[in-house]
């Protein structure tokens, strides 16, 4: 199998988990942090792809798109998320799209995490991708939120619908789907109830199950 994506709500410990289930398997991580493959994609020098500074009509509506999320505000150890600015506009969001997904199908390729970027739409017609959500009650999310952005509670609480509401969008803009939709994942885990350790290790089960599962189809 070509690897995993996923998907999680504001202070499910996506930054974590996603870590965790790459190591365990070997796999290297596509998180949210992509001004260096943004910057190849347009042929561009990184301070350009992070500056946008770049004079081009089409590069710089990408840029505007792209330079939120690789700016530091959906990073790889954090569970923050871009303004909603940052979704791209309806004339813009398929060519969005395809760029996005060319980066991710040409991580799988050789293997991979994907932690976000809207990875289970992209990849729901693709049984050879494990599809997982991480998730959990409002008031979970918000007290584990502010022990891994060591954050206050008041900011944690303040966050998390700004963050859920924003990634939505995202999803909706991008695929017309809900990111809530059961349909997209093929697992599905309260990662508050759990420790994240065990949350990684239960993807991992699943993905080594899911591998066997393709293996055996395939052969008959």
């Amino acid at each position: 199998m070509p690897g995993v994506t996923i998907s999680a709500g504001y202070g499910a410990g996506g930054s974590i988990v996603a870590p965790g289930v790459a190591e365990r398997l070997g796999l290297p991580v596509l998180d949210r942090a992509i001004s260096s493959r943004v910057a190849a994609l347009l042929q561009v020098t990184v301070p350009e792809a992070v500056g946008g500074e770049i004079q081009r009509p089409l590069v710089d509506r990408l840029l505007g798109i792209f330079t939120p999320l690789a700016g530091g505000l959906l990073c790889a150890g954090t569970d923050a998320a871009p303004p909603e600015a940052a979704v791209p506009p309806p004339d813009d969001a398929a060519l969005f799209r395809e760029h996005a997904e060319s980066i991710m199908r040409e991580a799988l390729a050789t293997g991979a995490v994907i932690l976000g970027r809207a990875g289970a739409a992209a990849f729901r017609d693709r049984p050879d991708v494990l599809r997982v959500r991480l998730f959990g009650p409002p008031e979970g999310r918000i007290v584990q939120a502010s022990r891994i952005e060591n954050v206050d509670l008041p900011t944690a609480r303040q966050l998390l619908p700004e963050v859920d509401r924003a990634r939505a969008q995202y999803v909706r803009r991008l695929y017309g789907v809900s990111i809530d939709d059961p349909d997209l994942f093929d697992l599905q885990i309260d990662s508050t109830a759990l420790p994240l350790d065990a949350c990684a290790d239960i993807i991992v089960s699943a993905y080594r199950a899911l591998d066997r599962t393709q293996a055996l189809a395939s052969a008959e």
